[in-house]
């Protein structure tokens, strides 16, 4: 239990990132991290360090995030078709007023975009650049090799720029 213990104070945040990430709900992202948890308690035993815990982890918050998926699938709902409330605290001060409203402007559009993607590429996406992830991690997450993490990584890069060219398109 200490280890579980251990585990959730190291990565309990950057799971919550995550989950909060790809769904842009508080409580959602709070729930799911309490379920990618339980799951590891329940299946601890069967880690093999054949991965870091880490990206175990973040196997185990993909699949859990999947499940969800699933399940609102089935109820017509998608987690970015409500509306994303996303929260002022993850806008950066800036110098000025009309820095910081740019910024936000800004910061809404990718998360916007982010949202649009496929889930594989969000989550590539979110992973690499937010979490700091490397390819080889990356690689274990999805249980590909480390150039596919690579190439992905690059085409999802470049499709999230071709989406949120169009959502500036969007406010002309």
């Amino acid at each position: 239990m200490d280890r579980i213990k251990k585990l959730y104070e190291l990565h309990k945040e950057a799971i919550f990132r995550y989950f909060l990430r790809m769904s842009g709900n508080w409580e959602e992202a709070g729930e799911l991290t309490q379920e990618v948890f339980y799951q590891a308690c329940l299946s601890i035993f069967r880690f093999r360090n054949e991965s870091s815990l880490k990206t175990w982890l973040f196997s185990i918050a993909r699949n859990v995030y999947l499940k969800s998926l699933r399940d609102k699938h089935k109820h017509n709902t998608l987690p970015w078709e409500e509306g994303v409330p996303w929260c002022d605290r993850m806008t950066r001060e800036a110098d000025t007023l009309g820095e910081s409203f740019i910024i936000k402007e800004q910061r809404q559009r990718i998360q916007e975009a982010l949202a649009r993607l496929p889930e594989n590429t969000r989550t590539i996406l979110i992973l690499k650049e937010y979490e700091q992830l490397t390819y080889e991690e990356i690689a274990e997450v999805f249980g590909q090799t480390v150039n596919w993490a690579r190439v992905t990584f690059f085409r999802a890069k470049r499709q999230l720029g071709q989406v949120y060219r169009e959502l500036e398109g969007d406010d002309r």
